[in-house]
This record gives structure tokens, C-alpha cells and sequence, in this order.
């Protein structure tokens, strides 16, 4: 788990606003202490020196609190030798027809 940082704000519209040092992705799923999900990240503001996420929480059945710490979960990472199955093969120079040329 990867520490966002603290509640500072809950707005009324179900936005929470955190604190934090660090910028994540947006759309990154947000849980709290007990892993029970909290919402999403749908933006970052403020000033890239102490930067706050602005969590939706819309849909989740989690309360949050002021002053609770809020993570996210590290995803399991594909090995790197597991490559995706697509092979791509450049075609043969007899396949392509030469165009005429005009005159």
C-alpha cells in the first residue's frame, strides 16, 4: 500500500480533499486502514509543492473521516519476461506490386 496522505476536507457534494506530497494518477482507486475502497482520484490541485486530491466517493458505501489517512493499492505487476502473444512479421518483397509510373 502506497500512503496519500490525510482528510483534510469533506465537501458536501461527496468530494474529499488530501493532502499529500506526492501526485498519483488519475482514476487510481483510493482505499482507507481496512482496505475497504473509498473512491477515485478525479483531480489534483494546488501548488506542485504541496499538491491536494480530490477523491469522489460517490458509490462507495465507505465513510470517510477528517484526519484519516487514506492509501492506494500497490497493483501485482506483470513478470517482464511475459510479453503479450502478438508476433508482427514484415511481409515478403514479392508480395508488393510495383505501381506504374505515369508519364
Amino acid at each position: 500500500m502506497k500512503k496519500i496522505g490525510k482528510v483534510s476536507v469533506i465537501a458536501k457534494n461527496g468530494n474529499v480533499l488530501v493532502k499529500t506530497t506526492k501526485t498519483f494518477r488519475i482514476g487510481t482507486k483510493v482505499v482507507n486502514q481496512q482496505l475497504a475502497n473509498v473512491g477515485k482520484i478525479v483531480d489534483i490541485i494546488g501548488p506542485a509543492t504541496t499538491p491536494y486530491i480530490v477523491i469522489n466517493t460517490k458509490g462507495s458505501a465507505t465513510t470517510v473521516r477528517k484526519n484519516e489517512i487514506l492509501y492506494l493499492l500497490d497493483k501485482q505487476q506483470r513478470p517482464s519476461n511475459q510479453r503479450s502473444s502478438k508476433s508482427y512479421s514484415r511481409p515478403s518483397s514479392s508480395s508488393f506490386r510495383k505501381r506504374p509510373t505515369k508519364k
